[in-house]
């Protein structure tokens, strides 16, 4: 068994685990208006895991409120959905979704290590007052009873009932399970496993051993040693219950043995009779790994990544003809890039955890706004680095919130005049382009008053009223600190937090976030991010004695040109025309200040960049090459000097052993133009 910590982290885990599946299951349903047998069947078994792992953990308010949910859907399981009435549906949507936040603000205290809510009274008081409703509609004999009663009789041990000895007679199909070796609470996860059964095969027509897991924790070093059997009176209640192993947790395999038909024959003596028939199942490939060993992963590949870059061009080896050397270096160069792909693709993971919260979002505000919406997601299987992923949700959530408050409008008839359909919609998707992952979120609602912006950009002194601004330049008015359109305060914005909160949490990513709108037809916000903020393709550039890493992805092209060719516009600088428009130079030299470099256009290179609405040319020494770079970040005391707002993103390891610093395009933009 492992340590306190890491059977607590393996409770925040599966229990935040299964409230995700709760929330799913429960969204559906409430679009169906209905839980089908399937959906209750998995609600109360996903309760009575919880009730039971937070009773191992002594966190006795979840047990408690797990178990009355519980109650309230052995009722449901019993009768079907029919026992509750239309109008107790909205009510029992309600209240799960009350549990799902009860549950994750509770997970959240254990995992800040701060003291749990003692005081459910009122909650459990909800959970009643909806079961003294299907009670009161229910004429049989009240089964919430029944639920208690089992639910008692297994916290005092029913299955001690069951104790089986070592040739159960009458029960010769035998089952016998073994969990993932360190999977930890292996008695609690039989215990959890012999109630799925229960709920496939009558109770008396199995029996299992060791008979006490609930109860008793000892039992686990039992388990691990000799596997979780189960024996049936025939083998297609046997079948049954293999469905049960198989779509239960940490489980690595099975077998099935045949009790000697003699009533004495032990269950060793059938295995020993009869070959084992192991049976593996792909839940057994699946592995959850602490998110800290795999930043430790990441660091150790990038620094092999720089040694074998230093390795392989050592100033040592110039000149030398080394055929072997370089055969065995090429090699060395395609294992390393292989091991990064592998490592980066171990942090990989879908948005779909981050999308998946948002249409609970929509639900919420759609029933308190009373303005119907939809919402409709796209590309969810879109994976990203999972830190990304982690930090992606505040911007994300803000922006949902911001369509369903600012975008949709308040009354369906107004949506009806204007020719859309009375049910707003907001659009979120994710695609991958190979370098990055752009996300967007789109609604057809009011969009964007462009005079209403500017008044208000203009009263907080952020725009001037002398200067013509474009649609481009007031939708980015959105994005400036503080700045909100809201004229009142509601439950879900207008707290003096504007979407800067949104720019600044992408930026710190090293994404970019744009607005665009049309009057009338509605709103969309592209967020840019990089796939991974460890490892990143790059070109090495040199300007006099410095050497700048350039992302690949920013750059469209680059170029020679001639000074007869370069456009001198005494407000904007130098411009340069590429492909019929005009682009403005910003010289690497001069931003930084950097000694020796070229100063004539002509004996330097020209490189095309874009990032976000940006657009313009850099002016530079020469192409060094293109590099797959490891990111390092550059030091708290170097941040202090807010050096990210002059377009420095950070820094990476030369092969050389000197240091190359990481170019912001977008910020570096602002950083010349002095926006």
């Amino acid at each position: 068994m492992g340590s306190g910590n890491e059977i607590l982290d393996m409770y925040i885990y599966e229990t935040n685990t299964l409230l995700e599946q709760l929330e799913t299951i429960v969204l559906e349903a409430e679009k169906a208006d209905t839980f089908s047998q399937e959906n209750v069947n998995e609600i109360f078994r996903i309760m009575h895991t919880i009730k039971g792992s937070s009773a191992m953990m002594e966190f006795d308010t979840l047990t408690t409120v797990a178990h009355r949910i519980e109650d309230l859907f052995f009722i449901i399981r019993e009768n079907t959905m029919s026992v509750v009435s239309e109008d107790n549906r909205p009510a029992l949507f309600d209240l799960v979704f009350q549990s799902i936040d009860f549950f994750r603000g509770e997970v959240e205290k254990v995992e800040a290590n701060e003291p749990l809510n003692t005081d459910i009274d009122s909650f459990l008081g909800n959970v009643n007052t909806l079961i003294s409703k299907i009670k009161g509609e229910y004429t049989e004999p009240e089964p919430v009873e029944a639920g208690a009663a089992q639910a008692s009789a297994e916290a005092a041990g029913s299955a001690s009932s069951h104790v089986p000895s070592a040739g159960s007679v009458g029960f010769p199909s035998i089952l016998q399970v073994r969990f993932e070796d360190g999977c930890g609470m292996e008695s609690l996860r039989a215990f959890m496993l012999v109630t799925s059964v229960r709920e496939l095969v009558p109770e008396e027509d199995f029996v299992f051993e060791p008979a006490d897991v609930e109860n008793d924790t000892s039992t686990s070093e039992t388990i691990i040693e000799q596997g979780f059997k189960m024996m049936f009176k025939n083998d297609a209640d046997r079948e049954k219950a293999i469905s049960a192993v198989k779509s239960a947790g940490s489980v690595q395999g099975y077998e099935l043995h045949e009790a000697q038909p003699e009533p004495e024959a032990a269950p060793s003596a059938a295995a020993a009779a009869a070959p084992a028939a192991v049976q593996q199942h792909p839940k057994e490939t699946l592995i959850s790994v602490n998110l800290s060993k795999l930043d430790a992963l990441s660091a150790v590949v990038g620094e092999i990544v720089i040694t074998e870059s230093m390795v392989t061009s050592s100033p040592d080896l110039k000149g030398l003809n080394l055929d072997a050397f370089s055969k065995s270096a090429r090699q060395l160069r395609k294992l390393t890039d292989e091991l990064q792909d592998v490592s980066m693709s171990l942090r990989m993971v879908p948005v779909s955890s981050v999308f998946q919260k948002m249409t609970r979002i929509v639900r919420d505000m759609t029933k308190k706004l009373n303005r119907p919406a939809k919402l409709t997601l796209i590309g969810e299987n879109t994976e990203v680095d999972k830190t990304i992923v982690d930090s992606i949700g505040d911007p994300i959530m803000h922006m949902i919130r911001n369509s369903m408050d600012h975008g949709i409008e308040e009354a369906q008839e107004d949506r009806i005049a204007a020719g859309k359909d009375p049910v707003g919609e907001i659009v979120l998707s994710a695609r991958d382009t190979g370098s990055e992952v752009i996300i967007e979120i789109i609604d057809d609602g009011r969009g964007v008053n462009d005079d209403a912006v500017l008044a208000k950009a203009i009263r907080q002194g952020i725009a001037s009223p002398d200067v013509e601004y474009s649609h481009k330049e007031i939708l980015n008015f959105l994005l400036a600190p503080g700045f909100s359109t809201n004229t009142e305060v509601t439950e879900f914005s207008g707290r003096g937090v504007g979407m800067d909160v949104v720019k600044r949490g992408v930026e710190e990513l090293g994404g970019s976030v744009t607005i665009s709108s049309e009057l009338g037809k509605g709103m969309a916000t592209t967020i840019r991010i990089p796939l991974t903020m460890a490892i990143m393709d790059g070109m090495e550039v040199a300007v006099g004695q410095s050497i700048f890493t350039i992302p690949i992805n920013n750059i469209l092209s680059t170029m020679k040109v001639s000074a007869s060719e370069v456009i001198h516009d005494s407000n904007r600088g130098e411009l340069i025309k590429v492909q019929g428009s005009f682009y403005p130079i910003i010289r690497a030299k001069d931003l930084y200040q950097l000694q020796g470099g070229c100063t004539d256009v002509e004996d330097g290179v020209l490189i095309w960049l874009e990032a976000g609405d940006h657009s313009y040319c850099l002016f530079v020494d020469e192409l060094l090459g293109q590099q797959q770079v490891v990111v390092k970040q550059l030091p708290a005391y170097v941040n202090s000097y807010n050096v990210k707002s002059y377009g420095i993103n950070g820094c990476t390891l030369r092969s050389d052993g000197s240091i190359s610093i990481i170019l912001d395009v977008a910020n570096l933009y602002s950083a010349a133009r002095g926006i």
